[in-house]
């Protein structure tokens, strides 16, 4: 005897956030490395073309890298592929590493301090290192200019990162509303 009571179906649960895979966060973090090494690419190549000098700064870097020194001028293909690579293989890795920091921190929203720290301490050992390399050696490179494109880079990964994470934003102002308290 079949029954003419509509059957209600109880109510779906919310979906259960499973934590990524690290294939998951390596992905999105080479992703994320991606984007910010372009944009620090696309910057430096606006300032080569107005100085007049298309991929000095790759160039420049990518001699410093082969040899130790800055070669004059001459074939750029060699050492602006060399540098390509490198720069892309180095901002993968950081971005690797902020995709893993903004996975813990989705699950302990305190981990954003950490993300801080290892920032401002990623900047000021880059940009010493880059002084320490001298102005001169890097071809008037200056560790300003450095410290501008990590900016750059790390407004690209962070911009990429709360767009894929909107609850991000909402941490970050909730650990701040904390240090009012």
């Amino acid at each position: 005897m079949g029954s003419s009571m509509p059957m209600h179906r109880a109510p779906a649960a919310p979906p259960v956030e499973r934590p990524a895979t690290m294939g998951a966060i390596a992905a999105e973090g080479v992703t994320a490395g991606f984007l910010a090494a372009f944009a620090v690419a696309v910057i430096f190549l606006v300032v080569d073309l107005l100085a007049g000098q298309p991929l000095d700064t790759p160039r420049k870097l990518g001699s410093l890298l082969m040899s130790g020194t800055i070669a004059g001028a001459g074939s750029a293909a060699s050492p602006v592929a060399l540098y390509t690579l490198f720069h892309f293989a180095a901002f993968s890795l950081a971005g690797i590493v902020v995709a893993m920091i903004v996975h813990v921190t989705m699950r302990r929203p305190i981990a954003l301090v950490l993300f801080v720290i290892v920032f401002f301490a990623f900047e000021v050992a880059f940009t010493g290192f880059v002084a320490f390399l001298d102005v001169q050696s890097m071809g008037g490179l200056t560790p300003w200019q450095v410290a501008a494109g990590n900016v750059v880079a790390s407004l690209t990964m962070a911009a990429y990162f709360a767009s894929k994470y909107p609850r991000l934003r909402h941490i970050a102002s909730s650990v701040s509303d904390d240090d009012d308290a």
